[in-house]
């Protein structure tokens, strides 16, 4: 599989890179995908979830202006490719990597009978 940088996605995709990496553990909840693109908006919503019993440590990837894409977060942008419209209802994050993604989309009209 072919590395993917954080310098070749786009401006909506960066800052869903980012928005995950700032979450670290948590989740973002309903970013809208049309025509292939993420769509941050007002009802897009970050769930944090903190463990008292230890520090919040920063990512470090967050300093860095330039990464390789971990694979989840390569599987994220494949999903989003292949969405087209559609909803991502929750994407959970855990140290800052996007793990499961729940879609939702309408149903392909060549599928109704």
């Amino acid at each position: 599989m072919q590395e993917t940088r954080y310098s070749q996605l786009s401006m909506p995709r960066k800052i869903l890179i980012r928005t995950c990496q700032r979450v670290n553990y948590g989740a973002i909840l309903n970013v809208r995908v049309v025509n292939g693109e993420i769509e941050l908006n007002i009802q897009s919503e970050v769930l944090l979830d903190f463990q008292l019993n230890n520090d919040s440590i920063e990512r470090r990837e967050l300093q860095l202006i330039d990464f390789v894409l971990p694979a989840e977060s390569c599987r994220l942008m494949t999903q989003i490719d292949s969405l087209t419209d559609g909803l991502l209802e929750k994407i959970t994050v855990h140290d800052g990597i996007p793990r499961r993604v729940i879609v939702r989309r309408s149903i392909p009209r060549e599928a109704i009978i």
